[in-house]
């Protein structure tokens, strides 16, 4: 072979060689550029900790089980309410012995303390170990949807205070930083004493128990909060209507089939929020039906768009009577009526 044809292949080979490198080129640009355009850096992308449903079955523990939800940014209100209870001192510490809380999601949006809330909840979650107590906070609709796009209509009012503190959004994005590592090892629901589900809207999906348990966790660990098993207008977070758009509570046959899906998972009620208005009990808290108080609705409408209520706090206060598969006899809400500075505390 003379040198003569080696130097003519490498005329040959050398332009092709020179486009393939080209194309190399311009794919890792595109990736680089795909990769800053995400919403949260792919350091955040996964949380290999989260639990996807936390299970309490031994409640002999806690003196009380207590639930509330949708603070929605209302600090102060919600401040006030848990410390009116004895749950939390004025300043923001924990006070209550052997006492499991359970925050049934959306914490954040609306109202102007998303990010004093999640601090508040950073502080209680340590504090209340030391009491013989337990803080479990889980996910909701808007927590997912932030995370799945933080650039989000839901969420300006965060945005906006994360402006006015001088923080940029990667502080409850990126993995890296607390705020963001706290949202993200929310749980989607919390199953307590064997027969009671605490979760968002309460809808519990159309699958068996073991397998939402495991498709919880893994849609969770994997950081896909866009996901259709979490923002579905049929999930277990979004819920409010029926196929024919009507809430679905007022529809005997929905309430009929979630019913039985409970029984199915063996499960005897369900705690939920999301709908401050569901049942007709706007501004308070209650069951679907007195009787056999198997659904428990338990947005108080702390919103600014629902009222401002002072809120309601969920009361189990023999917490054994949630490992049996029957209707509690000791179920109390304790809060505020509008204009009233009295806090009054009723049996359900």
């Amino acid at each position: 072979m003379t040198s003569g044809q080696i130097n003519l292949r490498w005329l040959i080979v050398s332009p092709l060689t020179l486009l393939l490198g080209v194309l190399l080129l311009y794919t890792g640009i595109v990736g680089r550029t795909r990769q800053t355009k995400s919403k949260i850096p792919s350091s955040a992308a996964s949380d290999a900790a989260n639990e996807g449903v936390v299970e309490i079955p031994d409640v002999s523990g806690f003196q009380q089980v207590v639930a509330l939800s949708d603070p929605h940014g209302m600090g102060d209100n919600l401040v006030h309410l848990l410390a009116a209870c004895k749950i939390i001192t004025p300043d923001g510490h924990w006070l209550a012995d052997r006492t499991l809380l359970i925050v049934v999601g959306d914490s954040i949006d609306k109202g102007p303390q998303s990010l004093e809330i999640i601090d508040l909840w950073r502080i209680l979650s340590v504090e209340a170990l030391k009491n013989g107590s337990r803080v479990v906070v889980l996910l909701g609709n808007h927590e997912a949807e932030f995370l799945a796009d933080p650039e989000n209509k839901k969420a300006a009012t965060l945005r906006d205070e994360l402006k006015e503190k001088g923080l940029d959004i990667h502080d409850v994005t990126d993995f890296r930083r607390p705020r963001a590592q706290f949202l993200r090892a929310m749980p989607l629901a919390a199953r307590v004493g064997k027969h009671w589900l605490f979760c968002h809207a309460g809808w519990v999906p159309r699958m068996p128990y073991a397998n939402f348990v495991t498709k919880a966790q893994a849609v969770l660990r994997s950081g896909d909060y866009g996901n259709d098993f979490l923002l579905d207008p049929d999930s277990i977070l979004e819920k409010r209507a029926d196929k024919d758009g009507r809430k679905w509570w007022e529809s005997a046959s929905e309430v009929q089939e979630l019913e039985s899906r409970l029984i199915a998972d063996g499960l005897y009620g369900v705690v939920f929020g999301h709908q401050p208005d569901a049942f007709g009990l706007s501004g308070e808290i209650g069951p679907y039906s007195l009787s056999d108080a198997r659904l428990i609705k338990i947005d108080s409408g702390m919103s600014p768009e629902a009222g401002a209520h002072p809120g309601h706090l969920l009361r189990f206060t023999v917490p054994d009577e949630l490992t049996h598969d029957k209707r509690p006899a000791h179920i109390f809400s304790s809060g505020f009526e509008p204009d009233s500075p009295e806090l009054r505390t009723v049996p359900l």
